[in-house]
C-alpha cells in the first residue's frame, strides 16, 4: 500500500520508495514537484477542513439532526473517511499508479463538495397546534450578535425571531413551548407539536456527497505522500525536510480552509461554504493536471510497478474503482452503526493477518510487532479526544463560549482554524528539539512520545474543564480557555502523529509494512468511532437549565482529561520495562 501521511501527520513520516528517482534540482535543494504536490495538497486540506468546520451546524441546523443523531452521523463519515485510504493505496500499488490515483481522488472530491453547495438537503421543521401551523427556519448559521436567535417562525408570512423553543417538562417528547417577538414586541407564545419533515431525494445526494469525498480522500491521500517519497530515493535527510514542508502545506490549506468556508458557510449560507470547498479542489485538479511531469514515472511493471500506471486505461480504472469505493460508502455512510461494524471486520483481518505472519518472525521482530500494535492502541486514544475539535468542542465554541476577540466576534465554525495554526508555529521547533535531543542520545524513544502526545491532550482538556468551573454563573466561558485547549492539543499532535508512521518504517518487517500502516490508519478511523461517543455524552436535556447543560461538557471534559493524562502516566512508568521492544 502506499504511504501515507498520519492523521495530518508531522514531518518525516513518508515511505520513501527503495530505487526511485530522484529528481533534485541542480543546486541539491528540493524537487519542484515537491512544490506541486505542496500546492495540491493546500487546496485538497482547504477543502476537507473547510467542509469539517461547518458540518456538524449543517446537521444539526439545517437537516435538524438532534445532537446524538448528528455526532453519530459526524463519526461514521470521519470512519470512512480513514478507512477508505487503506483501499485507495491498494488500487494505486496493485493497478493504477499514484499519479492516476491522485488525479482521480481529485475528481471525485470536487464533485462531492460541488454536489453539496449545488442542493443542499434541507429538513423543514413545523409547530402545528391547534389553530394553524407554523414553518421553522434558520436562513443563516449565525446572525450578526452570534446568538440562538438566528432560528425564525414564520407567521402571517413574516419571520420572527425565535426567543425560545423548549419541551414541555413531563409531557409529549414532541410538544414545544415556542416563544418570539412580536410586532410591538411583546412576547408571543405558541404550543404545538413540532413535527420535521426530511427532504428524502435532498438527503441522499447529502450522502452521495459524503461518500464521494471518503472515497476521493481514500484515493488521494495516501498516494499523494508517497508521491513526495518517491522524489527523494534513499536521500533520507533531504527527504524529512521535503515532509516537513509538506506537512506545513496541510496546515496552512487547512487553517485557510476553516477560515474562509466557515465565515462564507456562517454568515452568507450553507451552499458559500460548500461551494468554496468545491472551488479550492478544482484549483488542486487544475494543478495536478497542469504539473503532474515535475512527478517521478510509476515502477516498470517488471520490476514490480502497477500494471496500468503507464497507460491511459489506468486514469479510467482509477476513476472507476474510486466510483465503485464511493458507492460502497454511499449504501452505509447513513447507517454509523453498520460503518462501526465494518470497521471492526477491517480490524480483526489485519490483525490476523499480522499474527499469521508473526509465526514466522524472529523474537526480536516478534517485540516490534508488539510494540507497534501497543502505541496504535494508545494513539486511539488520543485520537478520541482529538476529534472532538468538529464534534462536541464546535458545538461548544457556538453555545457555550464568548467567541469575542477583541471587538470582533468569530463564527464557530472560524474557530477551527487555531489548532492548525498552533501546528505551524510549533513544527520547526519542536522538529529542532528532537534532532538536538537525537544528536547527544537523548532521544525520548516512540513510548515517552505517545505518553507526551496523550499526556497534552489530557492537559487541554482539564484546562477546559477548570475553564468552565471558573466561569461566573450566567457568562459564557472566556475563548481563551478554548484555545489553550488547542495549543496542548497540538504539542500531543506533534509529539504523538509523526513519531507512529516513522515507528511502523523503521520497525515493521518489510514484508507487512504496508499492512501495519493500514492498521495505524484503522486505529485513527477507530478514534473518530470513539469520538463521537464522547461527543455523546455531552448531550442533556436542551430544556435543562443553562448551568446543567454546562455542566455535562465539564464532567464529559473532565474525566476524558483524567484518562487521558492516567494513561500518560502508565506509559511512563512503562518506558524501561517497554525499552527492550524497541531496541
Amino acid at each position: 500500500m502506499a504511504a501515507m501521511a498520519g492523521a495530518d501527520s508531522g514531518p518525516g513520516n513518508g515511505v520513501a520508495v527503495a530505487g526511485a528517482p530522484e529528481g533534485d534540482d541542480a543546486s541539491g535543494g528540493h524537487p519542484p514537484g515537491l512544490y506541486l504536490l505542496f500546492a495540491v495538497e493546500f487546496w485538497e486540506r482547504f477543502s476537507y477542513y473547510g467542509l469539517q468546520s461547518i458540518l456538524i451546524f449543517f446537521l444539526l441546523w439545517h437537516l435538524s439532526m438532534d445532537k446524538v443523531s448528528a455526532y453519530a452521523q459526524l463519526g461514521a463519515f470521519g470512519v470512512l473517511v480513514y478507512m477508505c485510504p487503506v483501499v485507495g493505496g491498494f488500487i494505486a500499488d496493485r493497478w493504477v499508479g499514484a499519479r492516476h490515483a491522485v488525479r482521480a481522488g481529485a475528481v471525485l472530491l470536487m464533485l462531492g463538495h460541488g454536489l453539496m453547495a449545488w442542493q443542499p438537503a434541507q429538513t423543514v421543521e413545523r409547530l402545528v397546534t391547534p389553530d394553524a401551523s407554523y414553518d421553522l427556519k434558520r436562513p443563516i448559521l449565525y446572525p450578526a450578535e452570534g446568538e440562538e436567535g438566528a432560528r425564525q417562525v414564520v407567521v402571517n408570512g413574516t419571520a420572527q425571531v425565535i426567543t425560545s423553543l423548549v419541551g414541555v417538562p413531563d409531557g409529549d417528547p414532541d410538544v414545544r413551548t415556542l416563544t418570539y417577538a412580536g410586532p410591538d414586541g411583546a412576547p408571543v407564545t405558541l404550543v404545538g407539536r413540532l413535527e420535521k419533515k426530511p427532504d428524502g431525494p435532498g438527503l441522499k445526494l447529502f450522502y452521495l456527497s459524503l461518500a464521494l469525498i471518503a472515497a476521493g480522500v481514500g484515493l488521494l491521500k495516501p498516494n499523494i505522500s508517497a508521491l513526495v517519497g518517491r522524489l527523494y530515493g534513499q536521500r533520507h535527510a533531504a527527504r524529512d525536510r521535503g515532509f516537513l514542508i509538506f506537512y506545513l502545506g496541510i496546515n496552512a490549506g487547512g487553517l485557510m480552509g476553516s477560515i474562509v468556508c466557515g465565515w462564507l458557510g456562517a454568515v452568507l449560507g450553507w451552499e458559500w461554504g460548500f461551494g468554496a470547498a468545491g472551488i479550492g479542489m478544482a484549483v488542486a485538479l487544475a494543478t495536478f493536471t497542469l504539473g503532474r511531469r515535475l512527478l517521478p514515472p510509476e515502477l516498470p511493471v517488471a520490476e514490480g510497478g502497477p500494471r496500468t500506471a503507464g497507460t491511459s486505461r489506468g486514469g479510467v480504472l482509477a476513476l472507476a474503482g474510486g466510483l465503485a469505493v464511493a458507492l460502497a460508502c454511499w449504501l452505509i455512510v447513513d447507517h454509523p452503526k453498520v460503518v462501526g461494524h465494518v470497521l471492526d471486520i477491517a480490524a480483526v483481518a489485519g490483525l490476523a493477518a499480522v499474527f499469521y505472519f508473526a509465526r514466522s518472525y524472529d523474537a526480536r521482530q516478534r517485540r516490534h510487532l508488539a510494540l507497534l500494535l501497543l502505541l496504535m492502541l494508545v494513539s486511539v486514544l488520543y485520537w478520541t479526544l482529538f476529534y472532538q475539535g468538529p464534534a462536541s468542542l464546535n458545538v461548544f465554541a457556538a453555545e457555550w463560549t464568548d467567541r469575542h476577540i477583541g471587538p470582533v466576534l468569530v463564527p464557530a465554525p472560524v474557530l477551527q482554524f487555531p489548532d492548525k495554526a498552533f501546528v505551524i508555529l510549533l513544527a520547526l521547533p519542536l522538529a529542532g528539539l528532537w534532532r538536538w535531543m537525537d544528536r547527544r542520545r537523548r532521544d525520548p524513544g516512540p513510548v515517552t512520545k505517545f505518553a507526551l502526545g496523550v499526556l497534552f491532550v489530557g492537559l487541554g482538556f482539564l484546562a477546559l474543564a477548570g475553564g468552565i468551573e471558573l466561569t461566573p454563573a450566567g457568562l459564557r466561558v472566556g475563548v481563551a480557555w478554548l484555545l489553550s485547549l488547542y495549543l496542548l492539543q497540538e504539542v500531543g499532535e506533534l509529539c504523538l502523529s509523526p513519531t507512529g508512521l516513522s515507528a511502523i518504517t523503521r520497525l515493521a518487517p518489510p514484508a507487512i509494512t504496508s499492512l501495519l500502516v493500514g492498521l495505524w490508519f484503522l486505529s485513527t478511523a477507530y478514534g473518530q468511532r470513539l469520538s463521537a461517543l464522547v461527543a455523546q455524552a455531552t448531550v442533556v436535556d436542551s430544556g435543562l437549565p443553562a448551568a446543567a447543560q454546562l455542566a455535562s461538557y465539564q464532567a464529559v471534559y473532565l474525566t476524558a482529561g483524567l484518562w487521558s493524562c492516567a494513561a500518560a502516566v502508565l506509559l511512563l512508568l512503562l518506558v524501561v520495562p517497554l525499552r527492550r521492544l524497541n531496541d
